[in-house]
């Protein structure tokens, strides 16, 4: 097995989304995230911690003119911190990227049986499991 060929499947995963929504992976990856917490506001070191980036780098990627439209920021009236969460546009996107990833499933997929969908996507939930128990695969 080529294990090098994931990261060729990713790249191809990445280019789609980009060509057909318009995202880079940092916008895919926040919009993904507050699409599975149910656009809970989260503070901007929480959710850096969640997405296992730095908090400068979230900050950079939340500066990004388009990324800025997906969301809002408020100040905490408390402390420094700022909170985040997705504005209307940001949802709609979300609708837009999700129809977009399954049809990136979907041309994957094809011509597999379901007996084989479902043998994959044991197998590749166990690598996915594997991979964030341990960095030293």
């Amino acid at each position: 097995m080529d294990v090098l060929s994931f990261s060729t499947i990713a790249g191809n995963i990445k280019n789609e989304i980009n060509k057909k929504c318009g995202l880079n992976l940092s916008q895919t990856r926040i919009l993904l995230y507050f699409y599975h917490n149910g656009n809970t506001a989260l503070k901007m070191g929480d959710l850096a911690e969640k997405l296992k980036i730095s908090l400068s780098t979230l900050s950079r990627q939340l500066q990004q003119k388009k990324t800025m439209s997906f969301v809002t920021i408020r100040r905490s009236e408390s402390d420094s911190s700022k909170t985040v969460l997705l504005n209307d546009l940001g949802l709609k996107k979300i609708s837009e990227l999700r129809n977009v990833l399954k049809e990136i499933e979907a041309s994957l997929l094809h011509g597999l049986t379901e007996q084989e969908i479902r043998a994959f996507d044991q197998t590749f939930a166990k690598l996915v499991q594997k991979t964030e128990r341990t960095s030293s695969l």
